[in-house]
């Protein structure tokens, strides 16, 4: 399994930049048992193709 997860909670254009987009991620740190020992909540902000 893999240690490092991050799934994609949400993907949105900038309401005040139109060419960024706002993308929402879940990241969960695993150990060696598959248990999580870090979670967090990322929010990025990323240039959008035209």
């Amino acid at each position: 399994m893999a240690p490092f997860r991050t799934p994609i909670d949400d993907a949105r254009p900038s309401r005040s930049k139109p060419d960024r987009g706002v993308v929402t991620t879940s990241v969960a740190l695993l150990n060696q048992h598959d248990q999580p020992v870090l979670t967090l909540t990322a929010i990025n902000f990323l240039l959008r193709r035209p």
